[in-house]
């Protein structure tokens, strides 16, 4: 389990499966509504406290983020819901990361995409390295072609809202665009 908060209005909690199996629940039974997830709920904030030595209050209203982990385990967000942080952010559903080892590979793709229509928005690191977000597409040929150019990122949402906060926005709507 790891525990940090990178401000003071919101603690992150990442569980690994081990640790879901020790709390006694899976993703797919989180409910806030069910007494055993506010259990796990109470639990976790429990540990945050004791590990940061401070906590969230939880009399104010809160916001709980829980977003799935390939290997079992999951990531909660607890959010204070303070207007004048303005720190609540949505997820969109669907999206894709994809990293990019250098703007060669980028226009690389670009290339090989001239036939097809696909947009996303292109972030860039301090090193040379790119990413693209995409909504999910379904037609496996254009998701095949991004790959050859990038690896996923296989972290899904997580990676998205890490590149969002602490990657820079090179193009909005980058991509290629055909009309039908």
């Amino acid at each position: 389990m790891k525990i940090n908060s990178p401000n003071k209005a919101k603690i992150i909690v990442e569980l690994t499966r081990d640790d879901m199996l020790e709390l006694d629940i899976t993703y797919e039974d989180m409910d806030y509504s069910n007494i055993e997830t506010r259990r796990v709920i109470w639990t976790l904030l429990d540990k945050a406290r004791l590990e940061l030595g401070r906590d969230i209050d939880p009399s104010g209203k809160l916001t709980i983020e829980t977003i799935p982990l390939e290997k079992g385990g999951c990531v909660i967000f607890f959010t204070v819901n303070d207007k004048s942080l303005n720190l609540i952010k949505t997820i969109p559903a669907k999206e894709e990361v994809f990293e990019f080892d250098s703007i060669d590979n980028v226009i690389d793709l670009l290339s090989s995409l001239k036939d097809y229509s696909f947009s996303g928005d292109l972030y860039s690191d301090n090193r040379g390295n790119f990413r693209l977000i995409t909504p999910f597409d379904e037609r496996l040929h254009t998701r095949i072609k991004i790959s050859e150019y990038s690896h996923p990122c296989r972290e899904g949402k997580l990676a998205a809202e890490i590149t969002k906060e602490h990657w820079h926005l090179k193009s909005s709507n980058f991509g290629i665009v055909t009309a039908d």
